[in-house]
């Protein structure tokens, strides 16, 4: 029998308050560490999941874990691209022999600058952490069949987590998944229903795809069907994921979806007014119909919609975004938000390029500031005009008494479509967007606030990126912020073969030999 290897598995997390918290209450939540531990053999393996978003930062509430495994396996969204550097210096500061494997959004974004920091830098999608395991452990380590781990992740034990396609058939100007190029996918059917055999009993069953239906209505209704045979079995009672405007032209999905137990389907609407700038992004199927008619047709159909919107500061003024709160808070037909974010300029994108290319790059942009509360683009109007919409704007300050009031006209005009379930998922969204903190981090709702400034050239660090626990001094510099634009508005030379094309490319690196 060969020795057991120890294996952590980190989705790494950077939340919005600069705070070291636990937003225990997160939806969606992470699903990759659960998947990314089917690979591995349980017989072999000792394995440990750990997850920043409900557990908070590893070094401040477990730094014991850090100095455990053999093979450390990092993930995270674009912002979170720093904390995968963080965790990778203690892990060797505490075990220079530790192997570190990274992958996830930001090291896809980053793909050249990454391989100076892990030893593997991850590409592809879930399954290609066999391929680590297999090379720096051995085949003994290596699972005969997928066994995906849910009874590890302790952060979703009443959701069922599960994905059924990767990637995106649209090619949105701003979306990540456009900027890393990966094309749209249904893995086999074997990959859905082992996920699901492994989850158990679960309320509501989430489809984590980013796109559920890219691959047409025929493949969609397959993998649903699949989630139906099981709850009629009553493992499952309802189904969510995300969908695109495509979802709502047939009326035959929506009423497919109501009878296969759909609570609710997410959405992104981006903006109810501006089908110009949704053109000029590449979301064009978001102007074939009105967003209000569509929404509307859903719930009437007892499809609860979420959604969310985009403020570009850019090329919507602050007039307009009050325009769509007013739109919002004016329709009972609409339903409430879950978001309004900042557009961010996810590096390798169209969106950033073009801003670059414009000069709306704000100076000292970090990876950090990827992650749509922070100003990372100049602005139409006034900087501490936008400053505040984004600080309370996008939570409806000054339309908070209208905005109930929409909820309640809301929760009147489909009360015999939508069932209390959907009605209270409804009113929680309410709830989210106008105090996020107190609904998805309770335990952090008192505490003293980080002051921020909202604006990337100027924004706090978080107080992790300065070492908690001794890191060695060869690691030391992992812990400065992930540089995208310097002090004097262009890309820093160490990203530039990621995020620029070509020509920009030799641009830069002429600039850089000339000082």
């Amino acid at each position: 029998m060969p020795q057991r290897k120890k294996i952590l598995i980190v989705n790494c997390f950077f939340p919005d308050e600069r705070m070291a918290i636990k937003r225990s209450n997160q939806v969606p939540n992470a699903v990759a560490p659960a998947l990314l531990a089917g690979y591995f053999n349980a017989d072999t393996c000792d394995i440990r999941l750990y997850n920043e978003v409900n557990s908070g930062f590893l070094e401040v509430f477990a730094p014991e874990l850090l100095k455990w495994p053999d093979l450390l396996v990092l993930t995270g969204l674009t912002a979170a691209f720093d904390r995968l550097l963080h965790l990778t210096a203690y892990a060797r500061s505490c075990n220079p022999r530790v192997v570190v494997a990274a992958g996830g959004h930001g090291v896809r974004a980053l793909p050249t600058y990454s391989r100076q920091f892990f030893d593997y830098t991850c590409l592809g999608d879930v399954d290609e952490i066999a391929d680590v395991a297999r090379e720096t452990l051995g085949p003994a380590y290596v699972a005969e069949a997928f066994n995906p781990r849910y009874d590890l992740a302790y952060w979703i034990n009443r959701l069922g987590y599960a994905e059924s396609s990767r990637n995106c058939n649209f090619q949105c100007g701003f979306c990540s998944l456009t900027g890393v190029g990966r094309r749209y996918e249904v893995p086999p059917m074997d990959y859905l229903d082992a996920q699901m055999e492994n989850m158990g009993k679960r309320p509501i069953f989430f489809f984590q795809d980013n796109q559920i239906m890219g691959s047409g209505p025929e493949s969609f209704r397959e993998r649903i069907m699949r989630f139906q045979a099981r709850r009629e079995t009553g493992q499952f009672k309802y189904w969510s994921g995300f969908v695109t405007d495509t979802f709502f032209w047939d009326q035959e999905n929506i009423d497919f979806a109501r009878e296969t137990g759909c609570i609710s389907v997410f959405v992104g609407v981006e903006s109810f007014d501006d089908s110009q700038w949704l053109g000029e992004q590449n979301k064009k199927q978001n102007s074939r119909y009105s967003q209000t008619e569509l929404l509307r047709r859903a719930c009437d159909g007892g499809v609860l919609v979420q959604y969310g919107l985009v403020y570009d500061p850019t090329r919507h003024s602050l007039a307009q975004m009050n325009r769509e709160l007013e739109i919002i808070c004016d329709n009972p037909e609409i339903p409430p938000p879950n978001f309004i974010f900042t557009a961010i300029p996810f590096p390798g994108t169209p969106f950033f390029r073009d801003c670059l290319e414009q000069g709306l790059l704000l100076p000292n942009t970090h990876m950090r500031h990827m992650e749509g509360s922070t100003l990372s683009l100049a602005p139409m109007d006034e900087r501490d005009a936008v400053v505040d919409f984004i600080r309370g704007g996008r939570r409806f300050a000054g339309y908070r008494g209208r905005f109930l009031r929409h909820q309640a006209r809301f929760l009147r005009r489909y009360r015999h479509s939508l069932n209390r379930d959907q009605m209270l998922l409804s009113s929680l969204a309410t709830a989210a967007i106008m105090a996020p903190t107190a609904v998805l981090g309770p335990g952090a709702a008192l505490r003293r606030k980080v002051k921020r400034t909202h604006v990337s050239s100027t924004e706090v660090l978080d107080g992790v990126y300065s070492p908690r626990l001794p890191v060695a001094e060869r690691y030391r510099h992992y812990f400065n912020p992930t540089n995208l634009v310097d002090w004097g508005g262009e890309v820093n030379p160490a990203v530039a073969d990621d995020v620029l094309p070509p020509v920009r490319r030799q641009q830069t690196a002429e600039v850089v030999q000339l000082r």
